[in-house]
């Protein structure tokens, strides 16, 4: 067993770099002369030791023009022979001549293609080496677009059924990217592949990346397959089978901000009831969707059980506005579906002419999710299943482990996989994690064992986890802020920073609080950004409409309606009651001239007519005009609306975008509260354009703030998890619950898991609470997360944050 020698000119380090990292991906115990000679010692000399002192087993030596004739390539071949080192490979990367002294060895031909003879190389070198990674270097990026052969198993697995189980950062995306890819070499048509994942954000990100990955091995046609949520794909079989008819157009699926503004609101006001009363009632008519029961597990309920009596208003008030809006619940669609399928009246594999299925997150699926799925298996379609119960964290949506822990035992014939190495986490914080989810194991929990890609690495990388008690959540928020402007200060990005926190309401007034006195601009959670304050939710409407060429998007002039001053909820839900009382069409009663006599009382009335004196100037834009081209008229409608602190904040939302961007890319942008995702539709603008992204990014870099939930599926250099407190986590509703703790526990576990060089978790053992100051007791969590928690008065020291900054840099 020894090291392997990479042997190269300097015009091929592109190559070799490459070639180094993937075989150390792969477990091989690789010397490299950029990083292991140190500083002042002479070139030469160490080249000439290293293979004279007997650790090089294998000389790999990337051929091409220059290297042929390169003086280095060829000493470095002779002390290699002159050493007795017997196996000697070369690496053709371009015709060239080779080298005299090689040229009777076999070589591994690398001139057309990369990933076949990459496995052809690593088969010869696993002959005669124990895997073992050895070197990190500065640039390193473990997840590299060569999958390992743990990864290619599990890809290119023929079975009818397959289930890939892959804890945090162990590649599940490059499997599900080099599948597609797989697939469609072997000539499977690409209309014939579905993709879901679980949510709008995630599927978006997993179509970019398939697209990516399959451009960069030559496969064109990955643009054809379709990945979307189980929702949209639902949707889409309703609509082949002709099923939809009774909306007037396809529905839309309504968002959070929708369902809270414009469904719960309209519903309290026709019921005469709160809006918590109106969520709770629609809550419970999600679970029943979601699951087929009324009280199913995972089911909070309400302190005043929901009635029957509520149960038919609600009924009645969903059939009318979702005809009238043209737009469906999250739960409901599914359930339909699911309800044709089983009653024999669609087959939706014929239907799209389906033939493989891979779904992503498989976790996260509820009860009658999964219903759908089987009802897509037994059809004869080939399905792969992904995903880790370790990180099932939305009982929220109904969402249970047991779908993907009893899956190969529900289908008898599927095939396993598991991947067991993590490119993410550094030792230290894969370690925490790791104590605390085997503390909160279940019975039937898929046994699995994750080990770090950085655990036998030398120099030592153990990486950074600290645990930090505070008198008061003021001061646990004002170290934290003042940790990321010192980690800031000393050259990390701050977009490499999340701080996770899992009870908005009690944790993120102090940490703005913190962060405005420190004078860090930073990025919210969902539910607190730009499109969901009442200016921003106009403008992301009036962008829609604009889009809206073929008149579908119903809610979006809903939206405008009930956001002009003045008009309130007592309106819109009567202009709505009259529109079905009267048979008439909502999009009608906006744009048709004459308004029906003695329909609408004269404040109705006038409030359609400014909803048609806005539409009469958008309307007339195109999907395809530019943000310059209409960001003053946008302004103007705001400002008419709201005023000058809105108009100016609309300015502020755009101006780190391309001018030329379309509103059609901007509605986009818009859609998606996902940092990455509005970083990938950017990056794509910016391509279009033929422009150079900023040196900066296309986005300013800023500290997230961001809930547990949705960190799901991002990493950072550095993750701050404050808060670890009873009343916060687990939380006052879910303590009371069983399975609701070990699913905060997971939740946990899977913010932890989001950190690659540093994690530092913290609480507070005074809070102020809904306007009360008192003692907290520390989460159960704290005592199960591999060590103590230190009293802290601040966060990090100067030495500590060079810690964490060299870590950074080997990673």
């Amino acid at each position: 067993m020894g090291l392997v020698f990479v042997s190269y000119s300097r015009q091929d380090s592109g190559f070799a770099a490459r070639l180094r990292n993937d075989l150390i991906r792969n477990g091989i115990q690789v010397w490299r002369d950029q990083e292991d000679i140190p500083k002042g010692v002479n070139w030469d000399n160490a080249i000439e030791e290293i293979l004279l002192s007997g650790q090089v087993s294998h000389v790999v030596v990337v051929l091409s023009k220059t290297a042929s004739e390169s003086e280095n390539v060829k000493d470095e071949i002779d002390l290699a022979l002159n050493s007795g080192i017997e196996y000697i490979i070369p690496v053709l990367i371009e015709d060239c001549k080779i080298p005299m002294r090689i040229r009777r060895r076999n070589y591994v031909d690398f001139r057309t293609d990369y990933e076949q003879p990459f496995r052809q190389l690593l088969e010869c070198l696993r002959r005669d080496l124990q895997p073992r990674v050895i070197i990190v270097e500065k640039e390193l990026r473990p997840p590299t677009t060569t999958p390992t052969q743990e990864q290619i198993s599990a890809a290119h697995d023929t079975s009818q059924l397959i289930r890939l189980v892959a804890g945090p950062g162990t590649g599940k995306s490059l499997v599900i990217e080099e599948r597609v890819r797989w697939l469609l070499s072997n000539h499977v048509s690409p209309d014939s592949i579905y993709v879901i994942s679980f949510t709008r954000a995630a599927s978006r990100d997993l179509r970019r990346r398939i697209v990516d990955y399959c451009r960069s091995k030559g496969v064109p046609d990955a643009r054809k397959v379709s990945v979307t949520t189980l929702h949209s794909l639902a949707l889409r079989v309703l609509r082949k089978a002709r099923l939809l008819e009774e909306y007037a157009v396809d529905p839309q699926v309504l968002d959070n901000w929708e369902l809270e503004n414009v469904f719960d609101a309209e519903f309290s006001e026709d019921f005469n009831c709160k809006r918590t009363r109106a969520e709770e009632v629609r809550l419970a008519f999600e679970a029943f969707w979601s699951t087929g029961q009324w009280t199913p597990p995972n089911y909070i309920r309400p302190e005043k059980p929901v009635t029957d009596q509520q149960k038919r208003a609600f009924t009645a008030f969903y059939a009318a506005t979702s005809q009238t809006y043209a737009c469906v619940l999250p739960g409901e669609i599914i359930k339909k579906c699911v309800e044709r399928i089983e009653a024999g009246l669609l087959n939706p594999g014929a239907l799209l002419g389906m033939k493989y299925l891979i779904v992503d997150e498989y976790q996260d699926l509820n009860n009658v999710d999964l219903r759908f799925v089987e009802a897509i298996i037994r059809s004869g379609i080939s399905t792969f299943v992904a995903g880790d119960d370790d990180q099932s964290i939305y009982s929220f949506r109904y969402a249970s482990p047991t779908g993907i822990r009893k899956f190969t035992e529900r289908y008898r014939e599927a095939r396993d996989h598991r991947l067991s190495k993590c490119f993410r986490c550094t030792p230290e914080i894969l370690e925490t994690s790791q104590v605390l989810i085997n503390e909160y194991l279940e019975l039937d929990s898929i046994p699995k064992t994750l080990v770090t890609f950085y655990g036998d690495t030398q120099p030592a990388l153990a990486g950074f986890v600290q645990r930090w008690r505070f008198c008061s959540d003021r001061a646990e928020a004002k170290a934290i802020a003042q940790s990321c402007k010192l980690l800031v200060d000393k050259g990390i990005k701050a977009g490499e920073i999340l701080i996770l926190i899992s009870n908005r309401r009690i944790q993120l007034a102090p940490l703005l609080d913190a962060f405005r006195i420190e004078g860090i601009d930073v990025e919210l959670p969902p539910g607190n950004r730009y499109v969901d304050e009442e200016a921003g939710r106009l403008a992301y409407a009036i962008v829609r409409i604009a889009c809206d060429t073929e008149l579908k998007d119903y809610v979006a002039h809903r939206l405008l309606l009930g956001l002009l001053k003045g008009i309130g909820i007592g309106t819109c839900n009567s202009i709505r009651r009259k529109i079905v009382e009267k048979s008439l069409n909502y999009l009608d009663v906006l744009y048709d001239e004459d308004i029906p006599d003695s329909v609408f009382s004269n404040r109705e009335v006038r409030a359609i007519k400014r909803v048609r004196t806005i539409l009469g100037v958008v309307t007339k834009w195109e999907a395809k005009d530019t943000i310059d081209d209409h960001v003053e008229d946008i302004a103007d409608i705001i400002k008419d609306i709201f005023d000058e602190d809105a108009t100016q904040k609309w300015h502020d939302y755009i101006a780190p975008l391309p001018g030329k961007m379309s509103l059609e890319e901007l509605r986009a942008f818009m859609a998606t509260d996902n940092r990455e995702q509005q970083v990938s539709i950017l990056e794509e603008v910016y391509e279009r354009l033929q422009l150079e992204i900023p040196d900066g990014g296309v986005l300013p870099s800023r500290a997230r703030i961001m809930t547990m939930h949705g960190a799901k599926g991002l990493n950072a250099q550095v993750v701050f998890i404050p808060g670890l407190e009873e009343r916060i986590l687990p939380g006052e509703k879910k303590k009371r619950y069983p399975a609701l703790v070990f699913e905060a526990a997971r939740m946990l576990y899977v913010s932890i898991t989001r950190a690659r060089a540093a994690c530092i978790l913290s609480y507070a053992e005074n809070r102020l609470v809904h306007g009360s100051f008192g003692r907290t007791t520390p989460s159960r969590f704290v005592s199960h997360l591999n060590g103590s928690f230190d009293s802290r008065k601040q966060g990090l020291q100067d030495d500590e944050a060079e810690e964490v900054l060299k870590t950074i840099e080997f990673l």
